[in-house]
């Protein structure tokens, strides 16, 4: 392509929109670099704006628009990039990518599937929420609608005009566009030539060589525009593909864990507390992240090799993250004394959450209260208890040094060395090694205690040693701590017994806590009374064939559903009154496996095991489920049933909460399953579920919601799908997309019986997807403090980000709701700018006094920069 671009200053390439491909392109070939940025400079090779081409669906937010901010970054230091949001083969698009883009600076954007039957022009005005837009092109027949006009050169100008024709109802006197390009092709070397030579030959029609960017210059623009606001996840022009939002569900964990972890800890938690901006970590985390966001890639449609190293790459930003959190957590504990321990609250505005705590208590201690700064004590509640002698041993002098000094830093025996003594014991020397919690204590000389030890033995080879290794009596504690914005508060055991008001109370197969009463059923399936609800069978599992594929679910022409299971088992796991838990385990006899016609009569046994956990506090129940797959070809859902009948149902992700309807529209040789994504909750009929990650819903019949946790499929793409005419990608076998082995899903049931914005859904979101984090003190003193790092108020308003950008804090804020709200950011601030959603623009300063008072409209995103 370089060579072409080089030779002739007619030809011009518009690449596929991702800087990700000139990236790898350079790694190779870094010597090509001055190449490509003559050519972007002179306007003849179109790059960017993105660094990937993602999933918009199955990320968050956030990444979408770093993901823009990167590619725009790349572009640019390439020479220029290319002002149009290309989104030509995702499957389907979030409501609020028009406003992402235009507070990017883009006005325009491309898109093909999930574009709705309405829409019968090839250009439209495409609204979000807010109520900002953008000129949408889009693309009726795909993004490669004219790759092969050119397979028989000599027939050019037919097969030009039977282009034109086929797409004339939708260009009308309007230039067609014709991509000329497809997956895996390159441009022949005789384009131009060609071009001329048809244009030479005929007069009814032009062709143009032109970029993506300059054929949207072309297009008049003064034409009234049909209009469509929020998503577009319609099969009618195209397949949508909805059945990658349940393809390897494990995907979409490992992306969760690692953007939360980067969003709301790591750059949080260093942008307030670290000592320095670790700018590389955080470059190298979410490079890892973006370059998972490709759509093949998180959708969990392609080779069994490249999903494994979607699961290292986002293992790798993950530990960076939590890196990143201990480092910042690391300078806290600074500030606290030892034998305390700090509690960190990831969230905006003060809270009270659970945490378990590992703490070194006296024996003679009975019960243990916590200390709060304040001077208070919270009730806790023991979980378990270890004792203080961990081993002990006789041997003769001569043996210590080369069995107890092969130390590894601090490390003896799997435990961290906190300490020795060697003292006379009543039948001859004892030698005493002490190990805690304390990773790196100050006071611990490992170099004088190995001579010391050494020249101790010595001393007395052949006299008999008593050596002990202790540790100080420690339980394990769960306990209700409140923590300030963003901040941390500082908690001390203390002996001591604290009552619990409406604390959890659990009896045999129930569990109540002023909030919520849950009671097992005989088949496994609980009965939840509580927000206004009484709900009877949640979770109850139905596990059915699929004979589709990653792209598309179909389930064989006669299925078999199992949901009854053969056997139940429950157990008390925590009995209150901080946190009640219980384990159901359900034996079920699932067929094997499954062709298109039905499923085997071959069955294997199989325990799930679904552990319910309620805490003091929350008005929420929550769920785990558990089980080894031993089976291929089908899908696990879990069911919910409505405290009253829903006509749709919302969902929260990507800077929105979008209202659907119960059925999806389909028409393009598709079976469009009203089967949606959700990734912060999911709300319908007075009932919310709270999501960890994103996952795959769907209403039934306006009665229950069925969550898909396992979707086992053992193609690529299946040649006959029964619910899609024709392949998505190659008939390939994946077996790692069956799901074997150890599976785990996660969610929490919030009934309320009210509407998601009555009843606060978004603030037990908030409170479900981000715990606390704790880190020992490592301080002097004896004073115990609660800190506030930036404190934000406005009912809907969520935080998105919080990082720095050289001397100043970078905050974005999302109305997530149907209303305006005027938000308030307290934290010291001194002076505050506004900037677009890149970071760049920014406005006049403007001085803070003691609160910085942000005007939100609806589904506004804002992004702010402050400074102390």
């Amino acid at each position: 392509m370089l060579d072409l671009l080089e030779a002739d200053t007619r030809f011009v390439f518009t690449l596929d929109g991702q800087t990700a491909t000139v990236d790898d392109y350079l790694e190779i070939r870094p010597q090509a670099d001055p190449r490509i940025r003559a050519l972007v400079e002179e306007g003849r090779l179109a790059i960017g704006p993105w660094q990937i081409l993602m999933d918009e669906f199955l990320v968050s937010g956030e990444s979408i628009v770093r993901n823009l901010e990167r590619g725009w970054r790349r572009a640019e230091a390439l020479g220029g990039a290319m002002t149009v949001g290309y989104l030509p083969d995702m499957f389907g698009h979030v409501a609020q990518m028009p406003q992402i883009l235009r507070r990017a600076g883009i006005e325009h954007a491309v898109v093909w599937r999930g574009v709705p039957a309405k829409l019968d022009f090839h250009a439209f005005r495409w609204e979000a929420p807010d109520g900002s837009s953008v000129r949408a092109e889009f693309l009726p027949d795909g993004y490669g609608n004219a790759a092969y006009v050119l397979a028989a050169p000599d027939r050019l100008a037919e097969e030009i005009e039977a282009l034109r024709q086929a797409s004339e109802p939708f260009f009308g006197d309007d230039p067609l566009l014709a991509m000329y390009g497809t997956d895996h092709t390159e441009p022949l070397a005789e384009l131009v030539e060609l071009v001329e030579r048809v244009n030479t030959g005929q007069d009814a029609f032009r062709l143009e060589l032109t970029t993506l960017a300059d054929y949207i210059r072309s297009v008049p623009n003064g034409r009234q525009l049909a209009l469509w606001r929020g998503e577009m996840r319609s099969s009618a022009r195209a397949n949508m593909l909805m059945g990658v939002n349940s393809a390897r569900i494990e995907l979409k964990a490992a992306c969760a864990r690692a953007e939360r972890g980067l969003e709301r800890y790591a750059e949080p938690f260093q942008a307030l507390y670290g000592v320095s901006w670790p700018e590389r970590f955080l470059a190298l985390a979410w490079d890892r992240v973006i370059k998972n966001s490709a759509h093949d890639s998180i959708c969990g449609c392609s080779l069994d090799p490249v999903e494994d190293q979607v699961l290292v790459r986002y293992a790798e930003a993950e530990q960076i993250a939590d890196g990143l959190v201990r480092q910042a957590a690391t300078q806290i504990a600074g500030a606290v004394p030892r034998g305390a321990v700090a509690v960190l609250n990831p969230s905006p505005h003060a809270r009270t959450d659970v945490v378990v705590l590992d703490v070194a208590v006296p024996a003679e201690w009975s019960d243990v209260a916590l200390r709060s700064p304040d001077g208070s004590d919270l009730a806790t509640q023991e979980l378990s208890r270890s004792e203080p002698l961990l081993s002990t041993a006789e041997m003769p002098g001569s043996r210590i040094p080369r069995t107890f000094l092969r130390v590894h830093g601090r490390e003896l025996f799997g435990h961290v060395l906190n300490g020795f003594t060697i003292d006379e014991a009543e039948n001859g020397p004892r030698l005493t090694f002490s190990v805690g919690d304390e990773p790196d204590p100050p006071w611990l000389d490992v170099g004088r205690l190995r001579r010391e030890v050494e020249l101790a033995a010595r001393a007395a080879p052949d006299e008999t040693w008593a050596v002990r290794i202790v540790a100080a009596p420690r339980r394990v504690l769960a306990a209700a701590v409140p923590a300030p914005a963003l901040g941390w508060s500082a908690v001390r055991p203390v002996p001591g017994r604290h009552v619990v008001a409406d604390g959890v109370e659990v009896s045999k197969g129930a569990m109540r806590n002023g909030l919520l009463d849950v009671q097992v059923e005989p088949a496994g399936t609980l009965r939840v009374r509580g927000g206004g609800a009484d709900l009877a069978a949640v979770a109850k599992l139905v596990d059915g064939g699929d004979a589709g594929d990653t792209y598309n679910y179909a389930p064989p022409a006669a299925d078999t559903l199992v949901e009854a299971p053969e056997g139940v088992c429950v157990e008390t796991l925590a009995g209150g009154p901080i946190v009640g838990r219980l384990s159901i385990v359900r034996t079920y006899a699932w067929p094997r496996s499954t062709d298109e016609g039905s499923r085997t009569k071959e069955t294997a046994p199989v325990e799930v095991k679904t552990e319910v956990e309620l805490r003091a506090g929350e008005p929420f129940l929550r769920f785990r489920f558990s089980f080894e797959n031993p089976c291929r070809d089908h899908r696990l859902r879990a069911h919910i049933p409505l405290a009253v009948r829903a006509e749709g149902s919302a969902a929260e992700g990507q800077f929105a909460v979008v209202e659907r309807g119960l059925e999806a529209e389909g028409g393009a040789g598709e079976v469009a399953l009203p089967t949606f994504p959700a990734r912060g909750f999911v709300d319908a009929g007075g009932v919310a579920v709270l999501l960890e990650h994103v996952l795959e819903y769907e209403v039934l019949e306006g009665r229950e919601l069925a969550l898909t946790i396992l979707r086992a499929t053992g193609l690529i793409s299946r040649n006959t799908n029964r619910f899609r005419a024709e392949p998505a990608g190659p008939e390939i076998a994946v077996p790692g997309a069956q799901g074997g082995g150890p599976r785990s899903v996660a969610f929490a049931l919030f009934p309320h019986a009210l509407s998601w914005v009555e009843a606060g859904v978004l603030m037990q979101m908030e409170r479900y997807a981000h715990p606390f984090v704790t880190v020992n003190g490592a301080g002097e003193g004896n004073e115990l403090d609660a800190v506030s790092g930036l404190e934000l108020e406005g009912d809907g308003v969520v935080l998105s980000s919080l990082r720095r950008r050289g001397d100043w804090l970078e905050v974005r804020l999302v109305c997530e709701s149907p209303k305006p709200v005027t938000a308030t950011l307290r934290g010291g601030f001194r002076e505050s700018r506004e900037v677009d959603l890149l970071g760049r623009h920014a406005g006049p300063s403007q001085a803070v006094q003691t609160g910085l008072a942000v005007d939100l409209a609806p589904w506004e995103i804002r992004t702010l920069q402050l400074k102390r």
